[in-house]
């Protein structure tokens, strides 16, 4: 009996993640309703209310009301260029999802940077740990105890 609960235990939970897969796609596209050119613009800017997540996925209000304005821009006949300059005089530079100039340089090789370091400092712990020299044991002067104290 137990057999068939567990069965049926995890096909539903095989649906449940299935269902949840299927619509977390839809959810994202329906931000940016299939165009590649709003999700290009909603990807390119970063939600100013908690400066965490982008326009394409960050839900709130102040999320909803940039992505209205870039439409509104967009249907006024601005390029994105335009759009963008508007946003960085409004907001700097923190708007933007990925830096650019020296930033964008140094963020594009910081991970591989410290990847480096990382695998040259293991490299040296493991390579010092085997080739250490092997601890000499120091010979205790103890007085030896007789037979019947062991």
């Amino acid at each position: 009996m137990s057999c068939r609960c567990s069965i049926h235990a995890t096909r539903r939970s095989f649906l449940f993640v299935a269902a949840i897969a299927a619509g977390v796609p839809v959810a994202f596209a329906n931000l940016a309703d299939g165009d590649p050119r709003l999700e290009k613009l909603f990807s390119m800017f970063i939600a100013p209310c908690c400066w965490r997540e982008n326009l394409l996925v960050h839900s709130s209000p102040t999320a909803d009301e940039l992505r209205a304005d870039i439409r509104k821009k967009i249907e006024a006949g601005l390029s994105d260029d335009q759009i963008k300059a508007m946003f960085l005089s409004r907001y700097s530079t923190r708007i933007l999802a990925m830096p650019e100039g020296v930033k964008a340089k140094w963020l594009n090789w910081t991970p591989w940077l410290l990847s480096a370091a990382g695998m040259a400092a293991l490299t040296g712990i493991v390579w010092r740990s085997v080739h250490r020299e092997q601890p000499v044991l120091a010979q205790a002067n103890l007085p030896e105890l007789p037979e019947e104290e062991w």
